[in-house]
């Protein structure tokens, strides 16, 4: 671009009369960008009748181009720098920070680390003047002090400390969460000062009340996927000598949105229970009849269908799903289902072979089996699988799977409200995109412990996907579930010669762990 700006300043005309080249390229560039809007005005008013088309707007847009590099040459910019620098503001906006750079205190012991899994629990009462307030507790221990709207209007202020929650869970950032939990990072007398301290609690106070008031003129957030740049930008500057500054405008957008649709939640039910995540950056919101920890039937039904599923899979194709190795056969068949709920993501029809509660369970059971066999190569990568004896490999059979579901949190299954389905699946296309920049093109690839967080991260993004498909797809969900508890009550597993002489008449899609050629997300494209 340095030598297309060079070229086209030769090209530039002396003005008559000492007239503002600045003013003169600026008009220029508008009349340019309208001759390209008339331009597509005819193409849409005649359609196939304007053959010419294509060829009007290459010309028109070169026109563009040639005006923006006059003003950018005129106010002495480089075309290219700024080239670069949109980039990284786009990055900035769109693409959030990969999951295993959150935290700010991983390298601390725990009695300085926020809490990576914690249940809160909002409690509403009266105080002594009659005033309501909510109490918060976390294990049984009250946190903080019973807080009211401090308003007018009752506006459901009171639970604003979901938002510091939901700060902790996706930024891994809460100076107020420290404060309340007593996790304040005193071995570094710097850091507890000046990241932990009065000014930065202040920050974050500041933070919770702008977005509030923002929130409040926008129906609370409800329905909405973005929230304002100007917001945005505006927190950005609040917090910019903070070390949260490293992160990106789109975490605090996620952090955002999550901490409202909890706070909509809880508004609405008058308190309850909300897990915390700090892993899967997720602040879920528990059905009210459901105690902590304590799991329900429709965890239990599902944790027996999703089993029930991998075990009549791996009896019929046993190791196939790994032959070819990590990159030809796991992450390409991981990278066909994350395609294929791109699709949903963009308001098309998925396969018609295939619905989308298969799809995202598909992705779940694949990233739970990739867990499984990332756990070969290191097993300290997975904690939740015990040790066993040498020689012995999680990957083979049904058992380091079922290990893995059961140790896994299933709680999104028992949330009220979900995010919306774009969201959750451009989630998890992020979260893959990630993965994928695990592996370099010459072979080598990244610490297996990252690879492993980020395959953990991915299927907890499954999973919430899967949870709020049980609204919009609920008769496919109630199916799916009752076929494989179907299969689990009435029949044994056979071999593989048996399987299809034992299922029941329609064979849910299963995931295909046949082996796979090629590459990751170009190899699924074509499968």
């Amino acid at each position: 671009m340095t030598a297309y700006q060079r070229s086209a300043a030769k090209t530039i005309q002396p003005l008559p009369n000492g007239g503002d080249p600045v003013v003169v390229a600026l008009l220029g560039l508008a009349g340019e960008s309208g001759a390209a809007l008339t331009a597509y005005k005819k193409h849409l008013r005649d359609g196939p009748a304007h053959p010419e088309f294509r060829a009007r707007m290459r010309e028109e847009l070169g026109d563009v181009l040639w005006y923006l590099s006059t003003v950018a040459h005129q106010l002495n910019l480089d075309l290219a720098e700024l080239a670069t620098a949109n980039l990284s503001k786009i990055a900035d906006r769109w693409r959030p920070t990969p999951a295993p750079a959150i935290p700010f205190d991983a390298d601390l012991d725990p009695p300085e680390q926020l809490p990576r899994h914690a249940d809160f629990t909002f409690t509403v009462t009266r105080n002594a003047d009659g005033r309501e307030v909510s109490v918060l507790t976390c294990d049984g221990q009250q946190v903080g002090d019973p807080i009211t709207d401090a308003s007018h209007v009752a506006d459901g202020y009171n639970f604003h400390d979901l938002f510091h929650l939901s700060y902790a869970a996706v930024l891994g950032w809460s100076p107020v969460m420290r404060a309340l939990l007593k996790r304040k990072r005193r071995s570094n007398p710097q850091t507890d000062l000046a990241e932990d301290g009065g000014r930065a609690i202040a920050i974050e106070e500041g933070i919770s009340a702008l977005v509030f008031a923002y929130a409040s003129r926008h129906e609370y957030l409800d329905g909405k996927n973005h929230v304002d740049n100007d917001v945005l930008d505006t927190i950005q500057g609040m917090v910019a000598h903070l070390e949260v500054s490293a992160h990106r405008t789109a975490d605090w957008e996620q952090a955002i949105l999550t901490g409202f649709t909890a706070w909509r939640t809880l508004r609405r039910l008058g308190g309850g229970t909300v897990r915390l995540d700090l892993d899967a950056q997720t602040l879920t919101v528990l059905d009210p009849g459901s105690s902590p920890r304590k799991e329900s039937s429709a965890v239990t039904t599902f944790r027996a269908a999703v089993s029930d599923l991998h075990r009549a899979k791996d009896a019929s194709y046993g190791n196939s799903w790994k032959r070819r190795g990590e990159q030809i056969s796991i992450m390409a068949n991981i990278a066909r289902k994350v395609d294929r709920l791109n699709i949903v993501a963009t308001k098309l029809e998925i396969a018609v072979d295939e619905n989308t509660i298969d799809t995202a369970v598909d992705l779940y059971v694949y990233t739970l089996k990739y867990l499984s066999y990332l756990a070969d190569i290191d097993r300290a990568a997975i904690p939740d699988l015990p040790a066993q004896r040498p020689g012995d490999t999680w990957s083979d059979g049904p058992k380091g799977f079922e290990n893995l579901l059961t140790a896994a949190d299933l709680s999104p299954l028992e949330a009220i409200d979900h995010e919306p389905i774009s969201t959750l699946v451009t989630a998890i296309d992020r979260t893959f995109a990630d993965l994928e920049r695990c592996f370099s093109s010459t072979g080598a690839s990244a610490p297996t412990e990252r690879r492993a967080r980020l395959a953990g991260a991915l299927a907890s993004d499954a999973l919430r996907l899967i949870a709020a498909l049980q609204a919009t797809q609920a008769d496919l969900y109630k199916q799916f579930l009752t076929t494989w508890h179907h299969v689990n009550s009435q029949q044994t597993v056979q071999p593989a010669n048996r399987r299809l002489e034992l299922l029941p008449p329609r064979w849910p899609n299963l995931p295909d762990v046949g082996s796979q050629s090629g590459t990751l997300r170009e190899t699924s494209r074509q499968t």
